[in-house]
């Protein structure tokens, strides 16, 4: 509910004062005095644009961290109100994902001072006493559940640690990269409703390898394999019942058939196969389709 409330909050202060600015990666931070920050941005991208966060930081290069993430980041321009839990220099800057492949940061820069609400600002000093002003930039939010939350009442607080980011690789490119946070729900989605694999690469990279049928095998327990690399048959009611068993090549095209098996045993030479490699198999019991599976015959070593 927070997220929904910044975001409409921001959109109305933002429809309400439309500013001339460069396109994206290039974005507005004003200082709105009373510990406010207004972030706004226009986005030339369109649909094309699938995820944008606000990302701040106490130096211009590292630990930064996010503190708003848009759920329309395909709108044209927008923009959210933001009170830091505790005074100080901030830089900013925009994160955002196109078709959830490339990713682009924004240069960093300090909130600078608005000057459309200077008489505002300037009314405000006149009004409060120097003390009532700290106080109100330390003033926290309350909502101890909140991220953002930081208690100064208490000894030793520090600011909250700097996000940490997983790069979701797959086999040629880099599919997305989403604060840990958002990559254990989607972790937690590829094991839970998928057959798909997630494959640690590293500390902070992981790829996505989707699920292959092909890949799967169950050996027979009707067409098997013995010691010297032939393949035997075991039927045990083969005298009492119809069997036949058709082969194919791995691309489906039909090699031999053999009719009306009788034998609980029986022996098939290699020499009826042309190559090495896997062939698929049918084996039908009274004309019914009993298995359908595949079967391994290996080079011999010269």
């Amino acid at each position: 509910m927070k997220r929904i409330f910044l975001g409409l909050l921001g959109l109305i202060v933002f429809i309400g004062e439309a500013r001339a600015q460069k396109p994206l990666p290039d974005f507005l931070a004003e200082d709105l005095g009373n510990n406010k920050i207004r972030i706004s941005w226009i986005n030339p991208y369109g649909e094309s644009c699938v995820q944008l966060n606000v990302q701040v930081s106490y130096d211009s290069l590292r630990n930064y961290r996010t503190i708003f993430s848009t759920e329309s980041p395909q709108l044209p321009q927008n923009g959210f109100i933001y009170t830091p839990t505790y005074s100080g220099k901030f830089y900013y800057r925009i994160y955002y994902i196109l078709d959830g492949k490339s990713f682009l940061f924004s240069k960093a820069k300090k909130a600078a001072f608005s000057p459309d609400l200077a008489n505002d600002r300037s009314q405000n000093k006149n009004n409060q006493t120097e003390t009532e002003i700290n106080a109100q930039k330390r003033k926290p939010t309350g909502n101890i559940a909140d991220p953002e939350f930081v208690d100064e009442s208490q000894p030793g607080s520090e600011p909250p640690p700097a996000p940490r980011f997983i790069s979701i690789l797959t086999k040629d490119s880099v599919l997305a990269q989403l604060e840990y946070s958002i990559y254990k729900i989607f972790k937690d989605s590829i094991n839970k409703k998928t057959r798909d694999t997630l494959l640690v690469l590293g500390q902070d990279q992981v790829m996505l390898k989707p699920f292959d049928p092909a890949s799967i095998y169950t050996p027979s327990q009707y067409v098997t394999t013995n010691l010297d690399g032939f393949i035997k048959l075991k039927l045990p009611e083969a005298a009492a019942k119809k069997y036949r068993l058709i082969f194919f090549e791995n691309d489906g095209k039909k090699i031999f058939t053999i009719n009306h098996i009788t034998d609980t045993e029986l022996i098939i030479d290699k020499a009826n196969f042309l190559h090495a490699g896997w062939f698929k198999f049918e084996l039908y019991e009274n004309d019914k389709l009993k298995e359908r599976n595949k079967i391994l015959l290996q080079r011999e070593l010269k």
